[in-house]
Parts: C-alpha cells; structure tokens; sequence
C-alpha cells in the first residue's frame, strides 16, 4: 500500500454498531478502526442511536400475536428508512472521499451518498444466512420480502465490497448478479491476540485440552461437543473440555465450564488450550476461528458456511462436513490431535496463517486499496482529499 497516497484518503467508517463498544460486532470494529487509521483518515459514523421504526414496531406485535413466525424489524423497510436519512444527515456533515460501510447494509439501502462511493465490508449475505442461522429461520414472509428488498438495494448502492469469506462472495454474485471483480476477499483478524508470539510446544503426553467458545449453543454444537471428548475420554481421560461463554445448566461434573469471561481471561484459556471445537450448524466465519488462529490453536471444524476461508483443513486445523457423521469425524479428528508432534504442526500452521492473512495489518491493506480504487473508478471525482 502506498502510504502517501492512502494517507490523503478520507474513509466514513459507517456502521450501525457503538463505534466506542470494545465487544461491537464480536469485538473486531476496535482493531479494525485501528487497522485502517494508520493508513488513512478515518471519520467514524455510527447510526446507533437510531430507533426502530413505528411501523415496524406496530408490525412486529401484530404479527407476533397472529403468527408464529419471526418479524426482523431492525432490517425492514421502514426502519431502513429511517437509518438511510440519518447516515445520509451524517455522511452530509463529514468529507469524505468513501463510505465503508461495515455491516451496514441497511444504513446504505436508502443513504444518500452525494456521488460518494461505497465500499461494504461484511461476512454474510440474507441469502446465504436465511434458513441457516437460526436467527433468520423461521421468518415471516413480510419480513422476507423485507429484507430482500433491502439487500438488493444496498447490493446496488455499493461500488465495491470486502468479504470476509469466500462463501459470502459466491453469495453475492450467484445470488445478487454482483461482479466477482466488485469483490475482494479479506479475512478478519482476531477480537483476541496473546501478548508474546505463540510457541508450538509439544505439550503433555496424553493430554488434550479442548476449548469451546460460544454465543448460541445448539448452533456452536455444543452438546454434540460433550458427547465427542465423553467418548474419547473412555480411552483417553487425559483430554478434557472447557467451555466458555452462553452455556447451559447440567455439564457433566467432568466438564469445565466458565460461562461468560471478561476478555484477558477468554484470551488466558486461548493461551492454555490445545485445540479449538468448533462443531458448528451454521457459521459464517466466526470470530474465534481468527482468535484461535492468533494464539496459535489448531481448529477441529465443521466445514460449514465460510470457515473454509478461515481454516486450512490438514494445515493450521481439520475440517468435515456437518450432517450424519460429524460425530464420527469429529472423535477421530480429536484422537488425531493427541499425537503431540501433529498437534503441534497443525498449531505452528495455524499461527502461520495468522501472520500471513488473518490479521488487520492483512486486512486493513486490502480494505484500504479496495477503498483507493472505489474512489479512483467514481465518476467526476476530484483528488483524494478534495472534494469536486
């Protein structure tokens, strides 16, 4: 990246997330705002403060009486509505040479960009998480139609977009009629990253400690994690299981389970653990496969939704589809892990990938040049750093 050129570009950093947050959107806006201010001048907006519309708050009650289906209203018409005439009151105010618009795309369906280009960055479409994530299962067809609508409007607001994933850039141009050369692939860095660079040490023979992280458990697979290690403990009582996060009552005694944890005793277990579960439904790519990676913590993972992009199957961790024998696969992957010289391969492979692509430095590149080139393809555009 050529700084002196990038160091004159003005980036609006709109999102509907608190930009002061330092757990927002899974805890990455904090680095990435970081990442890109060493590049270039960064002019945070946020439309957080907006409310949910009333129509759709009237919507969402009637419907919830009538029906059993789920109405989104943060991600109707109406309420994007109203996110459109606040981004746009806020993008007016500042000058700016780009908009990158982080998990905004219903900031920018109705956003009046005064000839700005925009850049998306994101990890997921509707398309690709509709029926798949259980958040968006289950829907009401008003709020399907809904939602279509404003993704397909902010889809065609947008000059060039970031994606997090390989999976959610098929998604746009197979679903969406996007160009694939709109799209950039950049993969997230961590929330978390160890103090000191990791070692691959061998560790303990016998032993084996798994660690889940988890928001959602029945979508992280949860139980179906338990009943994994239960099994290989029959013959291996050195592994074990710490969980972290939204758990359940009634573990096994067995089970070492520390519910929610402030952020430097999260980042302690990355440090102690020996691999990641990740036996996921869905999974667009979740945070702490680029955690894990940091601290230098082999993946064993549902090849599900975009962790492919994130995890390099027999490189920096293990990978099988989800379905009928994920069980199966996931209790050889866990005896796999046991030998301690390829435990410690795939761990010295996840660091790597780490240094080499899932990390801001990596990212806040690609996502910068992405931003110069937006500006440079918009018509009747004047210097960066100027206005025409």
């Amino acid at each position: 990246m050529n700084s002196t050129v990038s160091h004159h570009l003005r980036i609006g950093f709109l999102t509907p997330w608190d930009t002061s947050n330092a757990n927002a959107w899974s805890g990455v806006l904090g680095p990435m705002m970081l990442a890109l201010a060493q590049r270039a001048t960064l002019i945070p907006l946020s439309t957080a403060d907006v409310q949910t519309a009333l129509p759709d708050r009237v919507l969402a009650r009637l419907l919830g009486s009538i029906s059993s289906k789920k109405y989104l209203w943060d991600q109707a018409i109406a309420t994007s509505r109203a996110r459109g005439r606040n981004a746009s009151s806020v993008v007016g105010a500042a000058d700016l040479d780009v908009i990158l618009a982080v998990a905004a795309s219903q900031d920018v369906a109705f956003l009046n960009t005064r000839g700005i280009p925009i850049v998306q960055v994101g990890d997921a479409t509707f398309k690709a998480i509709r029926d798949y994530y259980p958040m968006f299962t289950n829907l009401h067809p008003l709020s399907v139609v809904q939602q279509e609508a404003v993704a397909k409007r902010a889809t065609r607001a947008t000059d060039r977009f970031a994606m997090a994933t390989q999976w959610s850039i098929d998604s746009l141009v197979a679903d969406y009629g996007v160009s694939s050369g709109s799209c950039v692939l950049a993969p997230f860095g961590p929330a978390l990253e160890p103090s000191q660079p990791p070692t691959a040490a061998l560790g303990e023979a016998g032993v084996l400690r798994a660690l889940l992280v988890t928001s959602d458990w029945a979508r992280k697979g949860g139980d179906l994690a338990v009943r994994v290690i239960e099994h290989v403990r029959r013959q291996h009582p050195g592994v074990t299981l710490t969980v972290v996060g939204n758990t359940p009552d009634g573990l096994p005694d067995w089970v070492e389970n520390l519910g929610r944890l402030p952020r430097q005793e999260l980042a302690e277990q990355y440090e102690r653990a020996d691999v990641l579960l990740e036996l996921a439904t869905a999974n667009a790519g979740g945070v702490t496969l680029t955690d894990a990676a940091a601290f230098g913590l082999p993946a064993i993972a549902t090849d599900t939704g975009g962790v492919s992009s994130i995890v390099e199957s027999g490189t920096s961790g293990l990978l099988f589809p989800a379905g009928a024998d994920t069980f199966t696969a996931a209790v050889a992957a866990v005896e796999t892990m046991l030998d301690r010289d390829v435990r410690s391969r795939y761990a010295r492979g996840a660091r790597a990938q780490h240094e080499a692509t899932l990390n801001w430095e990596a990212w806040a590149d690609a996502v910068t040049a992405l931003c110069v080139e937006a500006v440079s393809s918009a018509p009747h555009r004047g210097e960066m750093g100027t206005r025409a």
